[in-house]
């Protein structure tokens, strides 16, 4: 009986056992904790566990399904999951899968919007737009993209803001490829309904140190003619100097010409004559942004000691047909923008003078109207009796041309071609005759007449060439390949002839001819890559070759005293490493490095950056930056027999030092109710300039005229003081620079002098300028005043008073109908004709002992009205 007891106990069981085995497993929950669904199996099923209950609580499982086993629905519950599954004998053991964990984490954590700024209308992309999501900084790229990583956040507060435009102000969820579409903000809006009135306006300053971004729609209202207005934008920024209105080149923070860099669309642009500033070499038709970093700037620039001014060009409507063109007393611009096929766009713009710009038989308001001379005795004390020489340009001739060719994707890659040639004609020329009172061998006094002609010719050529293709990947990073070409030649000749008409000796019959050429190709790869919260990494590297060539020929008395030609030649690797840190809410880092390798050289060159910013309060920052920099093409100043400057290209090989500066740099800014406060520090150093001295020395016992050279060391100091206030559709600003620019320098071989104030140091500058909005009158104006450079005081050392005053206005209306809008205004230069000097067109010439020496120069801009038209189809 018991036996069969025990059976029927075994039978029972066993069944119960098959039949649990085969029993179905049926999980349902929605966004439960693993730990507590884990425990319903548990009850419900027999199941035997060890785990951690506070490790699998953070996991919420969602599930609805059926599992004939128990091994299947824990594989199933745990599938994805940074865990690690055990089992002895019927207990499952789950521990944390360390490797799986932290990928989890990361990909958990972290939701990305990404997109591209577009402009509202003709979809032109906006690049370095300032992009503030959830109170973090960032910039979208030359395409107008960005990326944006967060580690908490799946809702973002977006604020988008470019200068000019109206600020875009939302609440978005994360997403890819989003288009943000940004309103111009001195478009007729009438079509359009705007929300948020907000509009950022002239000048974005306080970024970064050194750094100022400029509003280049704001450009053609300031007084001007329209061809130069960017440059007239330019020289009313603080650091960038505007007295002596020097036309080739732009002088930042104390740096010698040449020193300082502009690129178009990523090839350099050398310049040209531009005679009086009233033609630039970039055509404002086709400005988009303009960045200028006047020192500290980040390891991703090289290749200059002084300043960078980066000019990114439109890439035209892809809309709809356009046709632009302006008129003014000087030149004819005109810009055509064809759409192709919805995503790409070609555009031709073309600029030349419709007549001889300084031909007294033309319309001619741009002639000086006044020029000073002084003749001298060879002691070098003025005489009592002083000579005019009315010397106005007898030529200048400019035209210009760019193509560009645009194709843009819809993920926002962006592919482009942009080509430019130009070139201008200047000469100037005198013949006059003037008398010296001279004592005879009698003992009489003797009136002799002198006959004197002189000529100076300046040829400029400008060629330039991008290629760029910047991709956008899937993860947020971005590449962009750049390959650039930049040439540009300039031939400068003068000449100078006297006779004593008295006996009809020739006491001098000096030439001297110049030619110079300039040559850049580059190809260059920049990648960036999204960290969380708005931090990145950016890394690349490139290949630079240069060539430049001297030519010099000088003849005095009749006699060839000289005649050189210098080849240079400069190949070189370069790479560079930054990132960028937002430690904290508050506190930003940026730590790079650029490392050039000169194959010529067989050298490296190693180039530490870093900058910084905390911001002391929402509306007050302390900014901070340093770097050392190294410049392996450069102009030298040719210094002739009479003490006159010509800048030349030229490029540092085995036997010519690189230059090699050291910025440090230091601000504040303050911003809060459209009251902007910048103020900032600089201390600069560079190595290894020098310059071409034309001297005649004893050597040997025979006298050698030739150029020598002369090797030193110069450093910059000063202060930067910056406000502005915005207040409805208007603006105000004004900006004060204190510096001090010296220089030593001596033969190879010699000690160095001791330090000197260099040419072009100017102690004092002071702008002012204003735009006010009314309807649809502009009314602008800007006031310069400089203290005067040393070179101006030393050629013109009997001059009481060399400060430079210029007081500009000019009032602009907008008007439109159902095909055309345009503009029409204007201007009028130096209001006040206040008689300045011009840093540019300076010439000392020596004509004799008995004579002594002329100093002859053009003025720089004197009372000029100008009246444009500007309409765009």
């Amino acid at each position: 009986m018991i036996k069969k007891i025990q059976f029927i106990l075994l039978f029972v069981f066993v069944s119960q056992t098959i039949w649990a085995q085969q029993e179905s497993i049926k999980i349902e929950v929605k966004n439960q904790p693993l730990n507590l669904v884990l425990v319903e199996l548990r009850d419900q099923y027999n199941f035997q566990f060890s785990y951690s209950d506070n490790q699998l609580s953070k996991h919420k499982i969602t599930l609805s399904e059926t599992f004939n086993s128990k091994d299947e629905a824990i594989s199933a519950l745990l599938q994805g999951l940074p865990l690690k599954l055990k089992k002895t004998g019927e207990v499952y053991i789950i521990i944390p899968d360390k490797k799986k964990e932290r990928k989890e984490v990361k990909k958990q954590k972290q939701t990305k919007i990404s997109g591209q700024i577009v402009e509202l209308g003709s979809f032109e992309p906006l690049p370095f737009s300032h992009i503030l999501i959830n109170k973090h900084q960032m910039v979208s790229d030359v395409m107008g993209s960005f990326n944006y990583l967060a580690t908490t956040d799946s809702t973002f507060h977006v604020r988008i803001s470019h200068l000019g435009y109206y600020v875009y102000d939302t609440i978005l969820y994360a997403g890819i490829n989003q288009k943000f579409t940004l309103t111009p903000a001195i478009e007729n809006l009438s079509e359009i309904i705007v929300k948020n009135n907000i509009i950022e306006k002239a000048t974005l300053i306080g970024e970064k140190s050194g750094k100022i971004k400029l509003n280049h729609n704001i450009s053609r209202f300031l007084p001007g003619q329209g061809d130069n207005s960017v440059f007239n934008l330019l020289r009313l920024m603080p650091g960038i100097q505007a007295a002596g209105e020097q036309s080739t080149d732009l002088l930042i923070w104390g740096s010698y010409e040449g020193q300082s860099q502009i690129t178009f669309d990523e090839y350099t642009v050398f310049g040209l004559k531009n005679y009086n500033d009233n033609i630039s070499v970039v055509n404002p038709f086709l400005v988009k942004n303009i960045e200028i970093y006047k020192g500290g700037f980040e390891a991703k620039y090289g290749n200059r000691v002084g300043g960078i001014v980066n000019i990114t060009g439109k890439n035209g409507n892809t809309q709809k047909p356009t046709f632009s063109i302006n008129i003014n007393p000087t030149t004819v611009n005109s810009l055509l923008e064809i759409p192709l096929f919805k995503k790409s766009s070609f555009m031709v713009a073309y600029r030349q003078t419709y007549y001889n710009l300084y031909n007294a038989d033309d319309f001619n308001i741009f002639a000086p109207t006044r020029s000073v001379s002084k003749s001298t005795q060879g002691n070098g004390k003025a005489q009592a009796i002083d000579f005019d020489i009315n010397v106005y340009p007898d030529n200048y001739e400019f035209r210009d041309l760019n193509l560009k060719y645009s194709f843009q994707l819809d993920n926002g890659d962006l592919f482009y071609v942009s080509a430019y040639g130009g070139g201008d004609i200047f000469s100037l020329s005198t013949n006059t005759n003037i008398v010296r009172e001279t004592r005879g061998k009698n003992g009489m006094n003797k009136q002799i007449p002198y006959d004197i002609s002189l000529y100076s010719g300046e040829e400029n050529t400008q060629r330039g060439l991008s290629i760029f293709y910047g991709k956008n990947w899937q993860n947020g990073s971005s590449t962009k390949l750049i390959l650039s070409h930049s040439t540009f030649s300039k031939i400068v000749k003068d000449s100078i002839e006297s006779t004593n008409l008295d006996n009809y000796n020739i006491l001098n019959f000096n030439r001297a001819n110049i030619s110079n050429t300039a040559f850049e190709n580059e190809i260059k790869l920049q990648n960036t890559v999204p960290l969380s919260n708005g931090n990145k990494f950016e890394f690349g590297g490139g290949l630079i070759a240069n060539r430049a060539s001297i030519e010099t020929s000088t003849i005095l008395k009749n006699r060839l005293t000289s005649d050189t030609v210098n080849y240079y030649y400069n190949n070189r690797a370069y790479f560079y490493i930054q990132d960028k840190f937002h430690l904290g809410s508050k506190f930003n880092l940026k730590t790079g490095v650029r490392l050039n390798y000169h194959r010529g050289m067989n050298n490296y060159f190693f180039e530490p950056r870093i900058s910084s910013s905390y911001q002391l309060t929402d509306a007050a920052k302390f900014n901070a930056s340093w770097g050392i920099y190294n410049q392996f093409m450069y102009k030298v100043a040719n210094v002739d027999n009479d003490n006159n400057y010509t800048y030349l290209w030229l490029t540092a090989n085995d036997k010519i030092r690189a230059l090699r500066g050291m910025h440090s740099i230091v601000g504040f800014n303050y911003f809060k109710n459209n009251l902007t406060l910048n103020i900032e520090a600089y201390y600069k150093t560079t190595n290894n300039i020098f310059k071409r001295i034309y001297e005649t020395n004893v050597r040997g016992g025979n006298e050698v005229s030739r150029y020598f050279t002369y090797i030193g060391q110069a450093k910059t100091f000063g202060v930067d003081a910056y406000v502005k206030k915005d207040f409805g559709k208007h603006s105000v600003w004004a900006s004060y620079t204190l510096s001090k620019t010296m220089e030593r320098l001596a033969i190879p071989g010699q000690t160095l002098s001791a330090f000197e104030l260099a040419p072009h140091d100017q102690r004092h500058e002071f702008k002012i300028a204003g735009l006010f909005n009314i309807n649809k009158f502009y009314l602008s104006g800007n006031y310069v005043y400089g203290s005067g450079m040393k070179i101006m005081k030393d050629v013109f050392s009997e001059v009481d008073d060399v400060t430079y005053n210029r007081f500009d206005v000019a009032l602009t209306y907008k008007f439109r109908s159902n095909w055309f809008k345009a503009e029409t205004g204007l201007s009028i230069l130096n209001v006040l004709d206040t008689q300045n000097l011009k840093y540019a067109n300076l010439k000392n010439i020596t004509i004799s002992q008995e004579v002594g020496s002329v100093k002859v120069y053009s003025n720089a801009v004197p009372f000029t009205p100008i009246l444009f038209l500007k309409v765009v189809f």
